[in-house]
């Protein structure tokens, strides 16, 4: 009864140390509230309610202190791997993500046999899960051949996504570059988040949109026929972007209001690239700076325009602007350190920008396998930190 009376008084937790359980309702709306407006949750949320039930009640019984964004947040983890597995692909390449099940125990101190229990119950969410909202939201944003409709695909990403936000460089060197060019926060903000959408690039190579194509493809093993064609189509579609990050451009002719050849300030021309706004009547000869993307042969703008004058568009040097962003992300990768789950000490440079020479131990690395660290193989025989384990006693 006490717990009763304590729900009645809560905001999402009651105040005197019962924690209150969301209902059905109740969780749907913060749900919804995790995912873009444009993506409907209907189809799973009874499935992602069930799994939150039995996380609460483990984390109830075996935590301390704790909170309901803190359950939300391993679920979204676990809705990613069901979807795709980005995060995946990130926990393993990436040694500063570590764990992600492990760490949120750990920071919830929870016991070794607590841990295990929650590692089972989101394993088995993956296995067990009937299909995807998330996924089919995405595909459907790369079919749809609506630039704008990718875009906040991808963008929403890499704003909103814990583990992606945590392998990204140090990002207010090119928003202090955005700033200048855009002159308020919140267009500054946009231009920022539709470069990192399509321009930023993992330590492999890999942008976002390569990344989700791979692991569409992986998908296709574990979908029905329909949903794979369509998986294999997608990823397709993603495979063929290209990107131009931000510089300089004169437009040089005008076919309609959103349509317009550009000039790039090395030469090459760009025919018929759609802009998100109409222009205005005497856009001819003007000078701007913008990103672009091709995408199903087409070739967009992306995100907002920064109008140049003669001068700046004089003074600008794309290549020196950018190898300047580029080199002061990574001195201050170089600064910042974390310690790994063995206790090896390592700098962000080395995590986010370094791959090992060794074509073994870089296989090895990107399935989050150090042979630098205690790993798997140290438990069987073969070759764990370049050694033979003589496992007969």
């Amino acid at each position: 009864m006490a717990a009763r009376a304590c729900c009645q008084a809560r905001n999402v937790w009651a105040v005197c140390g019962y924690s209150c359980m969301l209902t059905l309702t109740e969780f749907t709306s913060e749900w919804k509230r995790l995912h873009h407006p444009s993506m409907s949750v209907d189809d799973d949320v009874a499935f992602f309610y069930g799994v939150y039930v039995r996380l609460h009640h483990l984390t109830e019984m075996n935590a301390h202190d704790f909170d309901e964004q803190l359950i939300l947040s391993l679920l979204v983890y676990t809705e990613n791997a069901i979807a795709v597995g980005i995060d995946g692909v990130y926990q393993y390449r990436y040694r500063c993500v570590g764990d992600v099940v492990f760490n949120w125990c750990d920071s919830l101190y929870m016991g070794a046999d607590a841990t295990s229990q929650v590692d089972r119950l989101v394993t088995e969410a993956v296995a067990k899960a009937p299909g995807s909202a998330l996924r089919q939201w995405m595909a459907v944003s790369v079919l749809s051949g609506d630039f704008l409709r990718l875009g906040v695909m991808l963008t929403w990403f890499a704003r909103e996504d814990r583990i992606l936000r945590q392998v990204l460089p140090d990002l207010r060197f090119r928003k202090a570059m955005f700033m200048r060019l855009a002159g308020n926060e919140h267009t500054a903000q946009q231009m920022l988040w539709a470069d990192v959408a399509f321009n930023w690039r993992d330590k492999r190579g890999d942008s976002l949109a390569d990344t989700i194509a791979k692991q569409f493809r992986y998908e296709t093993s574990f979908v029905e026929a329909e949903e794979k064609a369509l998986l294999k189509e997608a990823a397709e579609i993603l495979d063929a972007i290209r990107t131009e990050r931000l510089d300089t451009y004169t437009v040089i002719e005008k076919k309609d209001k959103r349509t317009f050849t550009l000039r790039h300030s090395d030469g090459r021309v760009f025919s018929d690239v759609t802009f998100p706004t109409p222009a205005q009547e005497n856009a001819q000869g003007r000078c701007l700076a913008a990103q672009l993307v091709t995408y199903n042969n087409k070739t967009y703008i992306n995100g907002p325009i920064a109008r140049l004058t003669d001068k700046a568009m004089h003074v600008w040097n794309g290549e020196t602007v950018w190898n300047d962003i580029v080199k002061k992300e990574q001195d201050a990768a170089k600064l910042t350190y974390f310690t790994t789950t063995f206790g090896k000490r390592l700098s962000l440079y080395e995590d986010l920008y370094t791959v090992p020479e060794d074509p073994e131990e870089a296989y090895y690395a990107d399935m989050g396998i150090y042979l630098d660290e205690p790993n798997i193989f140290d438990f069987l025989s073969g070759r764990p930190n370049g050694k033979v384990i003589n496992s007969g006693g």
